[in-house]
């Protein structure tokens, strides 16, 4: 079952007012609202019923019976753990206890979200492909960068690019039994689109890394995984997100490594002895 506060701090950009005001009753008071039918949250919120249901819905549950079962599980003193503010009268050890717990919070809560069907779909493309393309503009290409030089330590030819349109020609190269993975936080970057629609006209099987559950990007892919984040006065929710996205990478990375194995170990011995030859 999904944990309430992972699953509001997901969807909260894309709930409405009224929904918004649902979610900030719930968070103070979980466990007066597991309690409560839809009607009676209805008149303890001012929040209509079908708003109440949408918003379940909207949240991942399946109705408003099984969020009621995940409030139940829930306490307001939970919410104080997640992504904690930073301020400027917090001393040098308490801001770096803020910090690490945050991106603590932020790989906790992501992989609390991690569709594990996706992750089987993505990784039998992955060791299957001909080619790997990696692909990703602004901070996002430095998950791609990070991807690119954990993917050269396999067996599976990887193309990668900084500039996008290099991306794009790149891309041109894949087909059918290719894959790409296309990293974009905010999942609307048109750059970003572009080279998803690229992958769809050449049948490429499109593996998208972002922060976005509902954005355009997602609806176009494969296999979508979410990095969970949160943006807060000092740090922004694209940087907050960064190592939760090469986190995902990272698992891509290992798990389609020991999978190939037989093919992967004989190189990443060769790969580590070139290295260690210039070392000396």
């Amino acid at each position: 079952m999904h944990d309430f506060l992972v699953q509001l701090q997901i969807y909260k950009p894309n709930l409405s007012g009224q929904e918004k005001k649902l979610a900030a009753y719930l968070q103070a008071h979980p466990d007066h609202a597991s309690q409560a039918n839809i009607s009676e949250l209805s008149q303890l919120t001012g929040v209509s019923t079908a708003t109440i249901s949408r918003f379940a819905k909207a949240l991942g549950y399946t109705n408003f019976q099984a969020l009621r079962m995940a409030l139940a599980q829930t306490s307001p003193e939970d919410d104080h753990a997640l992504f904690a503010e930073l301020s400027p009268k917090d001393s040098v050890d308490t801001l770096a206890q803020k910090i690490f717990t945050s991106n603590i919070d932020a790989l906790r809560t992501t992989l609390a979200n991690l569709d594990t069907d996706a992750l089987t779909k993505a990784v039998k493309w992955i060791t299957h492909a001909e080619h790997l393309g990696l692909f990703g503009l602004g901070a996002s290409n430095l998950v791609a960068l990070d991807g690119y030089h954990k993917f050269l330590r396999t067996a599976i030819p990887v193309a990668y690019a900084a500039d996008y349109h290099m991306q794009l020609m790149a891309a041109t190269h894949l087909g059918p039994r290719d894959a790409m993975i296309l990293t974009s936080h905010s999942g609307e970057d048109k750059d970003a689109i572009a080279l998803a629609e690229l992958a769809k006209k050449q049948q490429v099987p499109l593996i998208v890394i972002t922060g976005s559950p509902t954005s355009r990007l997602v609806k176009m892919a494969d296999a979508a995984f979410v990095a969970v984040a949160e943006e807060s006065r000092y740090r922004t929710e694209a940087l907050h997100a960064l190592i939760a996205e090469i986190s995902i990478m990272d698992t891509l990375f290992m798990i389609s490594a020991i999978k190939t194995d037989s093919q992967t170990a004989p190189l990443f011995r060769q790969v580590r002895a070139t290295i260690d030859a210039t070392r000396h």
